[in-house]
């Protein structure tokens, strides 16, 4: 269960934003998918209910060309690892290579 305030543009319920407690955190991965590639993501979201347990309750959607900023909390980071875990294994660094020349028109010393 992560909580979610998902703040939206031109909500007018006096405070602009709207909180919800969703199932996972897939709202969150659609909102940054939107903002790097701009591909909006059609789907409900399952709402649970926090208070009582984690069962699902109802839905939630929103169009997320309308959101501002969205602010996630998972309660029990032990219910959720892969959340908070670190890469399995490291990324390797980029393999050294000389450097190409500045253009194709320009002469290469380097082959001298």
């Amino acid at each position: 269960m992560v909580y979610f305030t998902v703040y939206l543009k031109n909500l007018n319920n006096g405070t602009g934003y709207v909180d919800t407690a969703l199932a996972d955190d897939q709202l969150m991965r659609d909102f940054l998918q939107y903002l790097d590639i701009g591909v909006k993501a059609h789907r409900a979201y399952a709402v649970v209910d926090a208070a009582a347990s984690d069962q699902p309750v109802g839905v939630f959607a929103v169009n997320l060309a309308d959101v501002a900023a969205i602010t996630a909390t998972v309660p029990r980071q032990d219910s959720q690892p892969e959340l908070f875990s670190a890469p399995e294994a490291p990324v390797a660094a980029p393999a050294q290579s000389e450097p190409a020349p500045a253009s194709d028109i320009e002469p290469d010393d380097r082959a001298k």
